[in-house]
C-alpha cells in the first residue's frame, strides 16, 4: 500500500512537472551545443566525448529544471568556467574553408594570367612600337629607358 501511495505521488509530481520539462529539455539542449566544452578543447559540451561533459549536461538539466532561465544558467556556468563562452562553429570547419578560399582565389590568378598572356601572344606580343608603327630597334630602346631613368631620378 505504502508502495502504491508513492508510486502515484512520483506519478503525479511527473504529471506536474513535465509541461516544464519540454522546455527544461531544450534549454538544456540548447546551451550543451552552443557552448564550448572545458573538457575537450574546440568542442561544445554536447560533442565532447568526455564522460565529465555528460556530468555538466545533468547539471545544466537539473538548473533548467528547477526553474533557472538560459541565462542564468549561463552565468553561472561562465563563472566557474571563463572559457566556456565563444562558440564560432568548428575550427576545423572554419579554417578549411578559408585555405580552400585561398587556393581557389590563387588558382583564378594563375589562371587569368596565363589567358591574358596568350592572348597576347596571339596578337604578336606586347612588344616595342615607334610612333610611326615599326618595331623599336635597340638604339631607340636605350633611348627610352635612359629618358625614364631621368624622370625616375635614377641618372
Amino acid at each position: 500500500m505504502l508502495v502504491r501511495t508513492l508510486l502515484m505521488s512520483s506519478a503525479t509530481a511527473t504529471q506536474v512537472n513535465s509541461p516544464s520539462q519540454p522546455q527544461a529539455e531544450q534549454i538544456a539542449n540548447q546551451l550543451a551545443q552552443d557552448l564550448m566544452s572545458p573538457y575537450c578543447p574546440g568542442r561544445t559540451i554536447a560533442t565532447c566525448p568526455s564522460p565529465a561533459a555528460r556530468t555538466l549536461e545533468r547539471e545544466i538539466l537539473s538548473m533548467a529544471e528547477s526553474g533557472k532561465t538560459r541565462d542564468e544558467i549561463e552565468t553561472e556556468l561562465v563563472s566557474r568556467f571563463p572559457d566556456i563562452q565563444g562558440y564560432l562553429g568548428r575550427p576545423d570547419l572554419i579554417y578549411g574553408t578559408l585555405v580552400l578560399a585561398l587556393l581557389a582565389i590563387a588558382a583564378l590568378v594563375m589562371i587569368s594570367r596565363r589567358w591574358i598572356r596568350q592572348g597576347q601572344a596571339a596578337r604578336g606580343g606586347a612588344s616595342a612600337t615607334t610612333p610611326s608603327g615599326g618595331p623599336a630597334n635597340a638604339r631607340e630602346m636605350d633611348a627610352l629607358d635612359d629618358a625614364l631613368d631621368r624622370v625616375d631620378g635614377f641618372s
